[in-house]
């Protein structure tokens, strides 16, 4: 018996216990294959499985895997957000400067431009983030405006002037607007009184609201 469990402590010596859970792009594609999909990357019960290196490397698979239903990299690309972990960060900082990542969905580097919102504020989010706003595609300005304001760092204020400038479609200074209103330092209230009292933005009178 004493040679048994030494063979034993032995063996959990040279093979450390990783994880008990471990899934194909296949299997974690099941997971997400369902009508409450939403919800359940919010559960940390589920979201908790994802913490370890294998498991998140299936969701980062998923979401960069070229082929399969873009609808189901979307949702692996919101857990990625949803998990928060500094190596989550770092794989959808990867696919939001990877000018290929959404050439089969246009859409795809929107959702992923709304999951970075979801991190902690630092120069290196901002930076590769900020970009965004001057991006082709309306969906992709639009998502990096909302996820700007939700990281709420002074420093992107700056940005968020010269894109309103700049940009021509609505919904998109709507978002920027909205975005200066959450960060609310006196250079984004400012602002928003500047462009409100000079008569050229009229269609954006109920979105300035108390900030006037």
């Amino acid at each position: 018996m004493k040679n048994f469990l030494k063979l034993l402590i032995l063996v959990f010596l040279l093979f450390p216990f990783t994880s008990v859970y471990s899934l194909t792009i296949d299997e974690l594609f099941k997971e997400l294959d369902t009508p409450q999909w939403r919800d359940k990357i919010v559960d940390p019960a589920f979201v908790g499985k994802f913490k370890n290196p294998d498991m998140l490397s299936t969701v980062v698979k998923l979401a960069d895997a070229r082929g399969y239903d873009w609808r189901y990299r979307i949702r692996a690309i919101r857990l990625l957000g949803s998990i928060g972990s500094p190596q989550a960060e770092e794989a959808l900082l990867g696919m939001f400067q990877d000018p290929f990542f959404h050439n089969e969905c246009p859409s795809l580097k929107s959702y992923v431009a709304d999951a970075l919102g979801d991190f902690k504020p630092s120069m290196r989010l901002l930076e590769i983030l900020k970009e965004g706003l001057n991006d082709p595609e309306t969906l992709v300005r639009e998502a990096t405006a909302r996820s700007l304001g939700r990281i709420k760092m002074a420093e992107a204020v700056k940005y968020l002037k010269e894109a309103f400038l700049s940009e021509k479609t609505l919904a998109v200074r709507i978002a920027i607007i909205n975005a200066l209103k959450s960060i609310g330092t006196p250079e984004a209230k400012n602002f928003i009184k500047e462009i409100a009292s000079d008569g050229n933005h009229k269609e954006l009178i109920d979105v300035f609201g108390s900030s006037l």
